[in-house]
């Protein structure tokens, strides 16, 4: 009987030996997948700033001071790179710029850069662009990639006829260029006065179906989609963030990735440019916030405040607010980590016990960066100008 009690005790001591054992293998996996997604996403950005730097300077041979695509900005150059077809979704206007030894031979290019710029979608935009086809290919292998459709970038706001026209009675400018005997000649053609009511159209279905999706107003996921890229399906940021919704692919892209298919992964580019699927991300991520990260914020209103405020800056960066009084010499909000300063559980019972309203304007004093406080702003004004769109059947 003894013997039989110590085997089974021991038996018990090697069980729990093994069990510690396999979770310590775990634990350990668990770090080096950690630490491996966080090498890839160091890679990707370096290799990102690498390639873009490498091409701007490339540019510069030509171009005095060579423009790349930005957030509310689409810029693409020609293969011999002496055409420059841009679009400012946010001053609403194209311009082509070209280099040319007389003014017959520039406009010759200007009106062919017009039609070929009236024909462009997401598509052909991603595929010309040299440094976004090299490094998706290059991470394809880890990173989640995409088929990108073909969206309109302009066609769907002003016609071919239209920007033709503009060539043939528009005055063309021109400025000095670095190639000698040649000048610079440029184009500017004024974009409707309603393209964001037109773009927002045709971002329609995907909007509803997200909004639906994640339990979110389309009013809100519109006012986000201006404010961040001005719906230029293009846009890039240095951070880098990509696309509509200007999704960062080290975090809110990951997490929400995560979110939604239940591991965290590398989002490409071309992921990133389809425009369904960074609104789906970047719908994501809102929900995200308002369902999870302030749950426990009782007022709805308030917490779409804080909604909007976190998908700039970061939903600890809006606990920091409420959770700190100490400023720096700037009248910044200074927050400590130890001190439980980005808890959004500690800053729950201030939030709770303020109206909405009192909430929105605490937010435009407290929040630590300016642009977080203009953020809020813009969306806010912006989805109240979608729900009326939407209200009086303009989208």
């Amino acid at each position: 009987m003894k013997k039989l009690i110590f085997l089974f005790f021991s038996v018990l001591i090697f069980a729990k030996d093994d069990f510690a054992s396999f979770v310590n293998n775990i634990n350990q996996s668990y770090q080096t997948y950690k630490k491996n997604l966080y090498q890839e996403f160091n890679e990707y950005k370096e290799t990102l700033n690498k390639e873009f730097a490498n091409y701007k300077k490339e540019l510069s041979v030509y171009w005095k001071n060579p423009e790349l695509t930005t957030k509310k900005v689409f810029v693409e150059y020609s293969k011999d790179k002496k055409v420059k077809k841009k679009v400012d979704f946010q001053k609403n206007y194209v311009e082509v710029a070209v280099i040319a030894k007389d003014s017959k031979t520039a406009k010759k290019k200007i009106i062919k850069a017009l039609f070929t710029l009236s024909k462009e979608t997401t598509k052909t935009a991603f595929n010309n662009n040299p440094v976004l086809v090299k490094v998706d290919k290059k991470f394809s292998n880890i990173g989640v990639k995409s088929n990108i459709p073909r969206k309109p970038l302009i066609s769907d706001v002003i016609s071919t006829d239209k920007l033709i026209k503009s060539a043939q009675k528009d005055k063309i400018q021109t400025k000095p260029s670095k190639i000698k005997n040649t000048k610079v000649y440029i184009l500017k053609v004024p974009l409707p006065k309603n393209t964001y009511i037109i773009k927002a159209r045709s971002y329609k279905s995907d909007v509803f179906e997200k909004s639906k999706r994640f339990k979110l107003p389309p009013y809100l996921i519109y006012g986000v989609i201006q404010t961040e890229s001005s719906f230029n399906p293009m846009a890039r940021s240095y951070v880098p963030a990509f696309g509509l919704m200007q999704i960062v692919p080290q975090t809110a892209g990951k997490d929400t990735y995560k979110m939604l298919y239940g591991k965290a992964k590398l989002l490409t580019p071309s992921y990133l440019y389809n425009p369904s699927n960074n609104i789906l991300i970047g719908s994501g991520y809102l929900y995200k916030l308002y369902y999870q990260y302030f749950k426990g914020v009782k007022n709805p209103l308030t917490r779409l405040f804080l909604t909007i405020a976190a998908y700039n800056t970061g939903p600890g960066n809006v606990a920091c607010a409420f959770n700190s009084n100490r400023k720096d010499y700037k009248g910044r909000t200074i927050c400590y980590r130890f001190k439980g300063d980005y808890r959004i559980s500690k800053a729950l019972p201030k939030i709770n016990s303020m109206t909405p309203k009192d909430v929105y304007y605490y937010l435009l004093k407290n929040l630590r960066y300016d642009e977080a406080k203009n953020y809020l702003k813009r969306v806010f004004k912006r989805s109240l100008k979608y729900k009326k769109a939407l209200e009086t059947n303009q989208i």
